[in-house]
């Protein structure tokens, strides 16, 4: 297919794509349907049907753009192949996450919090829309790569955990999944979702913490 005629397609696609994130701003993500997408692209049925038949596989493209974003899986493989030592890259894995979420606030954050929270209780969709989505998440690499790092460490004797790494790394998704959810809810929705103390939660300064916290339990404070 010539280079032109490939422009042309990915050019309609991203404008389909780009409308139906614009919609994902004044509606729920799982609320989306196809006839907004029409509506918000300004083109015929037949036009966006061309592209994306269901709205399933519009979502899966928006998975894949959120994978995508801001090229982290490279930024991150460069930090794994720094050569530096490994408190030095567990270090550097915490910040590139801190940079990718507050990256990601801006941008797919809400998308994927609701479908992964409307999703838990409709598995069929879920596998319709995973079964589509042809790129992996930047979350569970970054937690691939500080897992592979903490158990090179702990095999070689360089971190002296005070509890076993498995649970560290449960610690840390947990703890990962709380500060997603909480500071969504706070930055994404209004202030509608601020806790009663009037708390606002600022991803750094969270991550941050979570960072000084596992060190401390590999053994490094």
């Amino acid at each position: 297919m010539p280079k032109v005629k490939n422009e042309y397609l990915e050019n309609k696609r991203n404008q389909i794509l780009d409308a139906a994130f614009a919609v994902s701003k004044r509606k729920p993500a799982f609320d989306i349907t196809m006839t907004d997408i029409v509506s918000q692209t300004g083109m015929s049925q037949g036009g966006v049907y061309k592209y994306f038949n269901t709205i399933d596989l519009v979502l899966a493209a928006l998975i894949d753009k959120a994978n995508l974003q801001g090229n982290y899986r490279e930024q991150i493989d460069e930090i794994m192949e720094s050569g530096n030592g490994l408190d030095v890259i567990l270090h550097n894995l915490f910040l590139i996450s801190e940079q990718y979420f507050s990256d990601m606030l801006i941008s797919y954050n809400k998308i994927l919090f609701e479908l992964s929270t409307f999703l838990a209780y409709h598995p069929e969709r879920q596998e319709r829309i995973n079964k589509n989505v042809t790129t992996t998440s930047t979350f569970g690499y970054l937690t691939q790569c500080a897992s592979r790092i903490m158990i090179t460490g702990v095999e070689s004797g360089y971190f002296m955990p005070v509890i076993p790494v498995e649970d560290i790394m449960a610690f840390i998704i947990a703890s990962f999944d709380g500060i997603i959810r909480d500071v969504t809810l706070s930055k994404c929705y209004g202030g509608n979702c601020v806790t009663e103390s009037g708390d606002v939660f600022h991803e750094k300064n969270l991550i941050h913490c979570l960072y000084i916290s596992t060190m401390s339990l590999l053994g490094k404070s």
